[in-house]
């Protein structure tokens, strides 16, 4: 099996200054979802690994993280790719 595992923010999503806390800041990097498409179409299964410190620091729940997950899960069928699965880090720094 190939597997490819990729960090969410900058590298599907555009980074913020801030914390991407709705969905409505969730913004995919242009060309990012058809790559994901081509390498599902290669045979990779690709998965995501991603610190969402926000959490921790109460800056959005998990209710939050679920719905940006959905819109991005929804946008990547769109481009006929998929994500097998997204495990992320809750913690704050401290």
């Amino acid at each position: 099996m190939k597997l490819l595992i990729l960090d969410r923010d900058g590298t599907l999503n555009r980074s913020r200054d801030d914390y991407v806390a709705s969905p409505d800041e969730w913004e995919a990097l242009p060309g990012a979802l058809e790559a994901v498409a081509r390498l599902n179409q290669g045979g990779w299964r690709v998965v995501l690994a991603t610190n969402q410190s926000g959490i921790g620091r109460g800056l959005f729940d998990m209710a939050s993280l679920n719905a940006i997950h959905t819109k991005m899960h929804r946008q990547l069928a769109a481009a006929g790719a998929r994500v097998d699965a997204v495990f992320f880090c809750p913690h704050a720094p401290d």
